[in-house]
């Protein structure tokens, strides 16, 4: 059996549970599913091993999954998309405890963090919400960066996490 396809079947399965989890539709967990391992295999030179192979598909997964929202082709309320984007490593259970808070802390931390936090859970890529809101690309990452180690923090502080 050939290496990829080794790859494939060891961990296809995970993936395809984890995508059905998010689409909620089995068609597009298929549609996704065969992304994501289009997208690991164009990656795969670049692996660079600091997760477990499962780990980096899953990341890349949620990412497809992620531009799928932005294409409008999957359809997740805002809350959902927020606990995914932010919660990435989360079971569902606590990622469902969770997304209230989020949502209280994010408005509480006020704009331009809220803005530029649910508009990448919403896909949008940095360079979009920086025209958008008139801050540099840079500033857009920094500001999603630090908010997200914010909510982290006052997630783990409150022992949500």
């Amino acid at each position: 059996m050939h290496p990829i396809e080794r790859f494939y079947r060891q961990y296809r399965d995970d993936v395809y549970r984890y995508l059905l989890g998010l689409a909620r539709d089995p068609n597009l967990a298929e549609d996704l599913l065969s992304e994501t391992f289009l997208e690991a295999l164009r990656a795969l030179p670049a692996f660079r091993g600091e997760s477990t192979a499962k780990t980096w598909l899953f990341g890349i997964a949620r990412n497809v999954w992620l531009r799928q929202l932005q294409k409008g082709r999957a359809h997740a309320p805002l809350d959902e998309r927020l606990g995914l984007y932010l919660a990435d490593g989360l079971d569902d259970l606590c990622r469902r405890q969770t997304l209230a808070r989020i949502g209280e802390l994010l408005h509480r931390r006020g704009d331009p963090a809220e803005t530029v936090v649910r508009m990448r859970a919403d896909g949008w890529p940095y360079a979009e919400i920086a025209g958008r809101l008139q801050i540099s690309e840079a500033s857009a990452r920094v500001i999603d960066f630090r908010t997200k180690r914010w909510l982290r923090a006052a997630l783990e502080k409150e022992g949500s996490l």
